[in-house]
């Protein structure tokens, strides 16, 4: 029997059991009562997904702990361990994350899908929550510097950010860190405690003193990241299973978007975007959801081939004042990709941008072969940011949509566009950093 009047008001995992004993769903919470009291809110309120798991609750187990980190740990032993049914992507859904941690020389740690994980090398997880993972590498990296990837010879930029033990680190001291680090994902925190204070202790002993701060640095910053919740926004959702939420940002998108256009289906839809800094190194991205889920395996880069300034007087692309035709860079990167129909056919595409950018992809549908780039039926609109306004054509009248804050429509492309941007952006700094070297 379902009880929520003694649910503590503390951070932790919650277990939903049904009436056989076994674990159907696991989740974190802030304050654990009010999360799981939103489950048994009016039927209306939750998603058919959900409805059929509170369906079959029948028990309520919670755990409470310290720290976000803590339940973040907790929640994804628990998932690896009891593969609940209503953590339904466990199997299959390449939203799951997982932490490798290789067993090289000198370990890579770094996230990864469950289709590309290693063979032979540690692995973490399952974590539901990719942005949870990035939060959780983005703080371990800051407290113990690693690689993410093999290193070359030359400091990187993220060695003089100090987020990277540089080209010179012993293999003995990097060994240790990854040690450290695997206690954190393991979440045996006290132990990992005791051992940096061991250290402080015979560092200072040995008036090694530059070490024992380093070391005193490290456990302030582990106690920390373990003495309270900072900044894991994803414990503050509302409640509804994954699926629930896809549906529903899928469904006000069409509803949002047929009054102007033919939609016929919105499975896939991809974003694009284009980077640029001074007056090179532009780039172009494509960022993909496939039934409302983000899928980063899909992403691709761009590397622009053909740059216009807007005034002929400035055509050489170094001179003074220089400015890219950022419509031009659009279409040269949908033509591209519309070559590529193994990638899948859109049904919809979003461009970073207002009408310049959108004249530019009608202007490509109309004027190339439709069988050759695989176009047909393939919509585009634009996603404006200064207000993050829907930009539509249709016939030959414009029509700019404004959704509210809490649209999940609008969350869904806001989520595409910063992918883009952000895949964009990370192409680029690639080739700066390939330039410099």
């Amino acid at each position: 029997m379902v009880n929520l009047k003694n649910l503590p008001n503390f951070p932790g995992v919650y277990i939903y059991r049904n009436r056989v004993g076994e674990i159907i769903y696991v989740g974190k919470a802030i304050n654990l009562k009010k999360r799981v009291t939103q489950y048994f809110q009016r039927d209306d309120a939750l998603g058919p997904k959900t409805k059929t798991l509170v369906a079959q609750i029948d028990s309520i187990e919670t755990r409470v702990v310290n720290s976000e980190i803590e339940a973040l740990i907790l929640e994804a032993s628990l998932i690896k361990k009891h593969l609940p049914k209503y953590n339904s992507a466990l199997r299959d859904d390449r939203s799951y994350l997982y932490i490798v941690i290789t067993k090289d020389i000198l370990p890579l740690v770094y996230s990864t899908h469950a289709s590309s994980l290693p063979a032979n090398s540690e692995v973490f997880g399952p974590f539901p929550s990719g942005r949870d993972v990035a939060s959780l590498l983005k703080t371990v990296r800051r407290i113990f510097p690693y690689f993410n990837k093999k290193h070359g010879p030359k400091p990187c930029l993220f060695c003089h950010l100090n987020l990277c033990p540089g080209p010179n680190i012993s293999e003995i001291t990097y060994r240790q860190t990854i040690k450290k680090i695997k206690q954190i994902l393991s979440g045996k925190f006290s132990l990992i405690r005791r051992s940096l204070a061991k250290e402080m202790k015979t560092a200072s002993s040995l008036q090694n003193f530059e070490e024992a701060l380093n070391l005193k640095k490290q456990l302030d910053s582990l106690d920390y990241i373990v003495s309270g919740w900072h900044s894991l926004s994803t414990l503050f959702a509302t409640v509804e299973l994954s699926t629930d939420r896809q549906n529903q940002s899928l469904s006000e998108l069409a509803t949002t978007l047929s009054p102007y256009l033919k939609i016929k289906k919105l499975s896939r839809i991809e974003c694009f975007d284009i980077s640029q800094l001074g007056n090179k190194y532009f780039v172009g991205s494509m960022s993909v959801a496939i039934d409302g889920k983000l899928q980063n395996s899909e992403y691709r880069q761009f590397k622009i081939k053909n740059v216009i300034a807007r005034s002929p007087r400035r055509s050489n692309l170094h001179s003074v004042g220089f400015q890219s035709n950022d419509p031009l860079m659009i279409k040269e990167v949908l033509y591209r990709r519309l070559q590529h129909p193994e990638w899948g056919t859109p049904d919809l595409l979003v461009v970073d941008g207002g009408k310049p950018q959108i004249s530019a992809g009608l202007s490509l549908v109309e004027t190339h072969d439709r069988a050759s780039l695989q176009i047909k039926n393939i919509l585009i609109i634009g996603l404006a940011k200064k207000s993050e306004t829907i930009v539509i054509k249709t016939g030959s009248s414009w029509r700019e949509i404004n959704l509210p804050p809490s649209s999940s429509a609008l969350r869904l492309l806001q989520n595409l566009r910063n992918e883009a941007h952000r895949f964009a952006n990370r192409y680029r700094r690639l080739l700066i950093k390939k330039e410099l070297l």
